[in-house]
């Protein structure tokens, strides 16, 4: 059996406060372990390097999976936010617009002003819509994986499950006060190797990555209403929507199925792909999906989809 679990990658708070269950972790592969900017892997090609943003206390850990297989094609990069997972901790704004002009600076750093494929899971959907708002001419495709964007907003049963989300996110700094956050494990349908599971727990569970996760949570909510207000999104960026969802007839999924479709609606190049997975198991299992969404933004199935100016 399946609920529909809260949009976001990981959820170390839910686990304390629910379940003592499954673990497993994410990984890394051949990233390199510097945190705080753009790490990359494979050689560039004809396709858009593919931008990685992860969910809420997430990183590129998340990715790993995805990148490996992604790199055999061309460039892809992922990177820990500010203050979590590897990346240094700072006094930063974390509210979604502020998170997405920082990630812009990174790839411009690395990119210049080539158009990128901004792919986004979870919460950083939003990360990615808010990129493509700030900078159209420098997207060449949004990649939305199970991702929330601001067009949640519109769907009353979504706004209530990312408010339950931001309260059990509260507890958090309790449970790793009382050392719950390294006792339990971690519930994911993700298995790595061992580098990327130390990796990942540390995202979940270090004292800074814990701050600066709870942060960025407390301030997306809000941040739905300020992305909404940026320029809307260009008609001509494609736009591949994957849906991971095993109980795809109840409410609260069928909410965040319109919500997540939402902005293939409105481009003029689209694709859903409605995959039965979990939350994170999108970013494993059948992370092929992913890979399929990647190649289709990119032109390489030019038949798929729809194309409708």
């Amino acid at each position: 059996m399946r609920r529909r679990v809260p949009k976001f990658s990981a959820r170390p708070f839910v686990l304390v406060l629910v379940a003592l269950a499954v673990s497993s972790c994410v990984t890394v592969g051949s990233l390199p372990t510097a945190g705080g900017g753009l790490e990359c892997q494979g050689l560039r090609s004809a396709r858009p390097t593919v931008i990685l943003e992860a969910g809420a206390f997430g990183g590129a850990a998340d990715w790993s999976l995805v990148a490996r297989d992604l790199a055999a094609e061309g460039k892809v990069c992922a990177y820990d936010r500010d203050g979590i997972g590897l990346a240094a901790m700072h006094d930063v704004d974390r509210s979604p617009v502020a998170v997405a002009r920082r990630l812009g600076a990174l790839v411009a750093a690395e990119e210049g002003d080539a158009p990128v494929i901004l792919a986004g899971h979870s919460n950083g959907g939003l990360y990615v819509e808010a990129f493509a708002r700030l900078w159209p001419e420098r997207t060449a495709g949004l990649v939305l994986v199970d991702a929330v964007g601001t067009d949640a907003k519109d769907q009353p049963l979504a706004v209530a499950d990312l408010r339950r989300e931001a309260r059990l996110a509260g507890f958090t700094p309790f449970a790793r006060a009382v050392g719950l956050t390294r006792l339990v494990p971690l519930i994911d349908d993700i298995s790595p190797a061992a580098e990327a599971a130390a990796r990942r727990r540390k995202a979940w569970t270090g004292r800074s990555s814990i701050k600066a996760a709870l942060q960025e949570e407390r301030a997306f909510l809000p941040g739905l209403a300020a992305v909404d207000a940026l320029p809307p999104l260009r008609p001509a960026i494609p736009v591949a929507v994957v849906v991971a969802s095993r109980s795809p007839d109840k409410p609260l999924d069928r909410a965040w199925r319109a919500a997540e479709v939402a902005p293939a609606g409105r481009a003029c190049r689209a694709l859903v792909l409605d995959v039965a997975a979990s939350h994170t198991s999108i970013l494993d299992a059948q992370r092929g999906d992913v890979a399929e969404a990647v190649g289709w933004v990119a032109g390489e199935q030019p038949d798929a989809g729809v194309r409708r100016c």
